[in-house]
């Protein structure tokens, strides 16, 4: 059982340091995969999600690993508490690398009808919002010792918005420009930002849309492309590369086009989550 510690933060111990790591949104599909692609000993990780029994199947299985685990059963729409757990963590691993990958996912369901105003606010306050301010509280503790990298998950959705999911597409190519306008301010700071605008991973988000899914991947293989990327140092990881230059392509014709071909791809999401 971990061990508890100041305002609802847990740990359990381990090795030395070799660098602290956050992932939100920890408690299954990328978000776990992450965290258990960083794991190992001497690294200290810190998960964040609001299921406190998933996120302890990942700290066990992170733990296993031979990593220490630090885990925070929250809900990062609660930016107050997110911070305080943030600056707590870091008073004890100084922060090396941030994943604001907590999000969340809606569409057009099959009665044809837009997202709805609650489903729209859930889905900006989770992937827009709340990420922005996991971003703001760690450029802020990083920016003050000229290190550390923040790592933003979007969606390659911002560079080609989708049809059927027109809300989610907007919050993440809103993330897609924080990402890249933190990425300025913070140039000569010492502290890196990287975007990280994957295709289709096969998650629970991925299992609402009904449709066709073209290069879907697993959970495992994103992290392993995703950690690649930053352990490169990388400030843009997007995949699959070929849906990417697709993307760029399409860009280039009239959007009338870009939808006649993009028809085979369209989708509905039968059962939208309830926000």
């Amino acid at each position: 059982m971990p061990t508890e510690a100041p305002a609802g933060v847990a740990g359990s111990s381990g090795g030395a340091a070799r660098g602290s790591v956050v992932i939100t949104g920890a408690s299954a599909g990328l978000g776990a995969s992450l965290a258990v692609a960083y794991a190992e000993p001497g690294r200290v990780l810190g998960i964040v999600a609001r299921r406190s029994d998933a996120l302890e199947r990942v700290a066990a299985l992170c733990r296993a690993r031979g990593a220490e685990v630090v885990s925070g059963v929250l809900d990062v729409t609660e930016g107050a508490e997110l911070e305080a757990w943030l600056r707590i963590f870091d008073a004890g691993h100084p922060l090396d690398l941030v994943i604001a990958n907590a999000g969340l996912f809606g569409g057009i369901g099959a009665d044809g009808l837009l997202e709805a105003e609650a489903e729209v606010a859930a889905l900006l306050a989770v992937n827009l919002k709340a990420a922005i301010v996991t971003a703001n509280v760690a450029a802020t503790l990083m920016r003050a010792r000229r290190r550390g990298r923040i790592a933003l998950i979007t969606s390659l959705a911002a560079r080609h918005p989708l049809a059927d999911a027109p809300a989610y597409s907007a919050s993440k190519a809103g993330l897609s420009a924080y990402g890249e306008a933190l990425r300025e301010w913070l140039a000569d700071s010492g502290v890196g930002v990287s975007v990280v605008l994957p295709g289709h991973i096969d998650t629970a988000q991925t299992a609402l849309q009904k449709g066709v899914l073209p290069d879907l991947m697993s959970p495992e293989s994103a992290a392993r492309v995703i950690k690649r990327g930053l352990d490169r140092g990388r400030s843009t990881i997007a995949f699959p590369v070929h849906l990417l230059w697709l993307i760029r392509l399409g860009r280039c014709v009239p959007w009338r086009v870009r939808a006649w071909f993009g028809r085979s791809l369209r989708f509905t999401v039968d059962d939208p989550p309830s926000f």
